[in-house]
């Protein structure tokens, strides 16, 4: 059986993409760049007690250990890292349990790979003061955040909303996720949605060393100083850095994009990932061309966009004019009354199902609609037309219930 590592991955990756080989004439680093200019990312590595559990029978933290070794040996000078640590200690209040350990401007590889090597998983998991103080201990350009994590916010807080109002802070901020549970993906994917990153599971290998060689491209000018022309452009497509493409969807020039699902397929439409449920999306891509379709209720659209390297493309989807139904369910005694609503276009195609409710109330885009209340053997049906702005209501009333 294939093991899930994050160790094999980072490795197989890198080895598919190596580093540049060192001009002689250049400094001893093998970089140009200054410090200041380098991405700074804060690695916010959980200790909670869950890491001990095991996927393919390897420990969550071993996988860790031994993959952020494997990122930190071949990343060079190219980014100057810092590590903050939770659940780690046993402290009467287990939600003040973080650790900033060190800073990105006193980066030194051997030191932090011996405080992650010695972080012994035992406690809970303060998700979002760990953010909010990775994010205090970060330069306000080209700032990162990596949180290498297996579960959700135990002690109150809300990560989802730190993680919008630290980007409202700094809008350079990026908060990038990797994760290793499926079932426990909703709120760690909605940390990566609000802090303008990218969630990668640990066993998509080319999704996850996009991912990193992303945050270094954050450092590289858009051109060659030397010759103003693109960064990299003499380097066959596989060996550029990564360029990043920002979706969402607005509606009547509304400023609050709609949740949506998104899919993104490359020249030859294969499929590379899919999105569920996200207001916007922050992905990490190789430079070349791809379509992305967007659904959201019945509106579907396909969309061409090409990414540079190291540089944002931004799509931005419109469905158009919107407007409103309601419904409501009643028993013979004019008392709400729980059933399932459904919705459908027109034509019959399914939009949308709302299990055991007495209410319902809804965008959707401008047209006509079919509306269905079903309970047990019972089914009753309406035509609603939406109209720009406008609310349609509906009353379904069961006379035998």
């Amino acid at each position: 059986m294939q093991r899930l590592s994050l160790t094999l991955t980072l490795a197989l990756c890198l080895m598919a993409n190596p580093l540049p080989a060192q001009d002689s004439n250049s400094p001893a680093s093998g970089n140009t760049s200054s410090s200041a200019t380098r991405p700074s990312v804060m690695i916010v590595l959980d200790g909670s007690n869950s890491m001990w559990g095991q996927l393919e029978g390897i420990n969550k933290i071993v996988t860790a250990r031994e993959s952020l070794k494997a990122l930190l040996a071949n990343s060079g000078d190219k980014i100057n890292f810092g590590l903050l640590t939770y659940g780690d200690k046993r402290k009467k209040n287990g939600c003040t349990d973080f650790t900033l350990v060190s800073r990105p401007e006193n980066y030194d590889m051997v030191d932090m790979l011996k405080n992650i090597y010695k972080l012994n998983p035992r406690g809970r998991s303060p998700i979002s003061a760990a953010l909010e103080t990775a994010a205090s201990g970060l330069p306000r350009q080209n700032a990162h955040i990596l949180l290498v994590s297996d579960g959700e916010e135990s002690c109150g807080g809300d990560p989802c909303a730190m993680a919008a109002k630290l980007v409202a802070d700094n809008p350079d901020l990026r908060i990038d996720v990797i994760g290793f549970r499926a079932e426990k993906e909703a709120q760690l994917e909605c940390i990566a949605e609000n802090g303008q990153g990218a969630f990668v599971v640990a066993d998509n290998h080319e999704r996850l060393n996009t991912l990193l060689a992303g945050v270094e491209a954050r450092g590289l000018p858009e051109n060659d100083p030397a010759t103003n022309t693109p960064a990299r452009s003499d380097s066959g497509p596989d060996k550029m850095p990564p360029g990043s493409l920002e979706l969402n969807i607005l509606a009547d020039g509304a400023r609050v994009p709609l949740r949506a699902n998104y899919s993104i397929y490359n020249q030859s439409n294969q499929n590379i990932v899919n999105f569920t449920s996200r207001t916007q999306v922050h992905e990490y891509l190789k430079p070349g061309t791809y379509k992305v379709k967007a659904i959201w209720k019945n509106y579907h659209q396909t969309e061409t966009v090409t990414i540079q390297p190291g540089q944002t493309s931004q799509l931005q989807f419109d469905a158009g004019s919107l407007g409103n139904i309601q419904l409501a369910v009643l028993d013979r005694r004019g008392q709400p009354l729980n059933v399932n609503l459904s919705v459908y276009t027109a034509g019959g195609d399914f939009i949308s199902q709302d299990v055991l409710q007495n209410q319902l109330q809804t965008q959707l885009p401008v047209g006509r609609y079919r509306v269905k209340a079903n309970l047990e053997k019972l089914e009753q049906e309406a035509v609603l037309d939406v109209s720009h702005g406008n609310t349609s209501t509906h009353t379904f009333r069961f006379e035998n219930r």
